[in-house]
């Protein structure tokens, strides 16, 4: 009996194991799309701050009226 309880463990392990392997791989795989959104977002401000500070200005404005 406590042979097959020991199987009955080391499976749920694994299993376990497998399933917080692929979420790191998830999660990594957001983080890395989020990074490059935010690079792509930082260039675009850096390119054109002035178009940026203006939307937001006006962006302000509307929600002030």
């Amino acid at each position: 009996m406590e042979e097959e309880e020991l199987k009955q463990i080391k499976q749920t392990l694994n299993d376990l194991t497998v399933k917080i392997d692929e979420k790191i791989e998830e999660l990594s795989k957001q983080l890395g799309n989020q990074w490059r959104e935010k690079r792509i977002y930082r260039r675009e401000i850096g390119e054109n701050p002035l178009a940026y500070m203006a939307g937001a200005f006006v962006g302000g404005m509307i929600v002030v009226i």
